[in-house]
């Protein structure tokens, strides 16, 4: 049997080539180093479930994207609550939100809350965790300035 000069070609590469090949991005391959598969997976996965959540608590509109910004562009839920599920911490930014439009009650009201683990020391933990999060990145000195000169 004879062998073409393509097929010889092939064979006769050496390692040090094909390792380098292989190393680096080919044409309409994804380059796992510059995104992180794995967390944008986990980010659209918090995503859906508060989505999933809102609609059980019938939180609606711009509440809606406030709690998609605070969940991808806020703290980790690790961060927010340790020891706690990302489900748990994704309602408590949620109840957050929807307790800053409307009257609070309290969580043990709510089935969701239940289920999930959601006690009201666990919520007041995590919105005191936002409000320092907030107080670092917005800045208070243009309303600080506002309430001087009045």
């Amino acid at each position: 049997m004879m062998m073409t000069s393509d097929q010889v070609k092939r064979e006769s590469r050496n390692i040090k080539y094909l390792l380098g090949k292989y190393k680096t991005k080919q044409p309409g391959e994804v380059n796992p180093r510059t995104i992180d598969l794995k967390k944008e997976w986990r980010e659209n996965q918090k995503i859906r479930v508060a989505l999933k959540q809102m609609e059980d608590l019938n939180v609606t509109g711009e509440l809606q994207n406030q709690a998609i910004w605070i969940i991808t562009h806020g703290p980790r839920t690790k961060d927010l609550c340790a020891r706690c599920k990302y489900e748990t911490v994704t309602l408590a930014i949620i109840f957050y939100l929807k307790f800053s439009n409307t009257k609070k009650r309290p969580l043990s009201h709510y089935k969701l809350a239940r289920d999930l683990g959601l006690t009201e020391e666990i919520y007041a933990n995590i919105v005191t965790k936002l409000g320092r999060f907030f107080q670092e990145k917005m800045a208070l000195t243009g309303r600080i300035k506002r309430y001087d000169n009045s």
